[in-house]
């Protein structure tokens, strides 16, 4: 990505996301915010200092510029530094950047090539267009929230932005297609995206599930909700830690039952060849025979036995569990950045590993404003003195870093 510029008119969390995965591999990411308050996120969570945790990893590799572009001097700074740009990346609420002189039609027709990614909750049409809409919100009417949670009790959330992180992956994937076409044809596009979109696509069993077999799936636990077909489980061991075994084949379910024969949990009448609509043994059942075999076993013992029996399982990891692993620090999953007030911050590597054109975290999320007079001089050539009057005047700033 190196070479593309792109600015983002984006806060939490969504569109960040998206900019923050094009930033890891070389785009040069301009970040528009107001001089007064910044992106919401640099709020959220734990803080390092002046801006939180979460903040420096979703703003990283990002270059900081405060903007008013409610005033007429901003806009036009906003509009000079889209005239260089590749990309506008945008999830304010349709409407709102119309109102502001920097909706696509306005754009499109003074920058023919531009391409622009605009999330939002519902979309830029239908009938839900116009209400707010947050990841939370967007995960709940994809299905993926009825999906989650024991089946006696109401649905849950995940504890992450799973609905914002997932759209901004797609949201980057539509850049890298727009990028494709406009090598090919030198025109720019619009990719509409809504909150919920991403997470319906990836659930992508449950609508012909619904409309060929009449089919509602349901909440089920720890078990994928098709009970018959797999066997999935999260089982607690004897040390209070959990293991998750997944056995999505036939032949992965075998070595189970195996195992389970072998340590006198299972007849071996129980074992057979026939296909799984004939197994004598339901799926169910050895769940829970395997569940309360898991429970007399620290987590360890369990998958030694496990992985020795070449069953699918893994363990289910704390935060303290990924930063101790061997595996992860030998594929390099996580990086320690130095952060502006001198704290080394471990974060996620730059995902996924290309051979070629290998990504790179270049710094962690900048400080409020620390790019602006370097881009406002470097980008748009204005002189110190013409920064100067600007940041006088409350249009941008603050122009110095950390």
């Amino acid at each position: 990505m190196s070479g593309i510029r792109v600015i983002e008119l984006g806060h939490a969390l969504a569109a960040p996301f998206a900019c923050a995965l094009l930033a890891d591999f070389g785009a040069d990411v301009i970040k528009i915010e107001h001089p007064a308050h910044g992106d919401s996120l640099r709020d959220m969570g734990p803080m390092l200092d002046e801006s939180s945790a979460w903040w420096s990893v979703t703003g990283r590799g990002k270059r900081s510029v405060c903007v008013d572009f409610k005033k007429a001097e901003g806009l036009h700074i906003v509009k000079g530094l889209i005239r260089q740009a590749d990309i506008v990346v945008e999830n304010f609420r349709p409407g709102v950047l119309d109102r502001a002189g920097l909706g696509w039609a306005a754009l499109h027709e003074q920058f023919p090539a531009l391409i622009m990614l605009s999330i939002s909750g519902y979309g830029r049409g239908g009938p839900y267009s116009d209400r707010p809409g947050f990841g939370k919100i967007a995960e709940a009417m994809s299905g993926a929230t009825h999906l989650t949670g024991d089946p006696a009790a109401p649905p849950v959330h995940p504890g992450y932005s799973l609905g914002d992180a997932t759209t901004g992956i797609f949201g980057a994937f539509g850049v890298l297609l727009a990028l494709r076409h406009r090598d090919a044809t030198g025109e720019g596009q619009l990719i509409d995206l809504a909150l919920y979109e991403s997470l319906l696509r990836m659930v992508e069993w449950q609508v012909p599930l619904h409309a060929v077999l009449g089919q509602t799936p349901v909440r089920n636990g720890a078990v994928f909700p098709f009970e018959d077909a797999f066997l999935t489980d999260v089982c607690a061991t004897a040390d209070g830690e959990s293991v998750v075994v997944s056995a999505a084949t036939t032949k992965a379910k075998d070595s189970v039952r195996q195992m389970l024969v072998a340590e006198g949990l299972l007849s071996d009448e129980s074992v057979s060849d026939e296909s799984v609509s004939d197994e004598p043994v339901s799926v169910d059942m050895m769940s829970q025979t395997l569940r309360g075999w898991v429970l007399t076993r620290t987590r360890e013992e369990a998958l030694s036995t496990l992985l020795a029996y070449d069953i699918v399982a893994g363990p289910v990891y704390t935060t303290r569990d990924i930063v101790a692993d061997p595996h992860m620090a030998a594929r390099g999953n996580l990086v320690t950045m130095p952060s502006n007030h001198g704290v080394d911050v471990p974060m996620p590597a730059v995902v996924p590993s290309m051979s070629a054109t290998p990504g790179e975290v270049r710094w962690v999320g900048p400080a409020l404003g620390q790019h602006t007079g370097e881009v406002l001089t470097d980008v748009l050539h204005l002189s110190a003195a013409e920064v100067d009057a600007l940041t006088e005047a409350g249009v941008v700033g603050p122009v110095e870093g950390p």
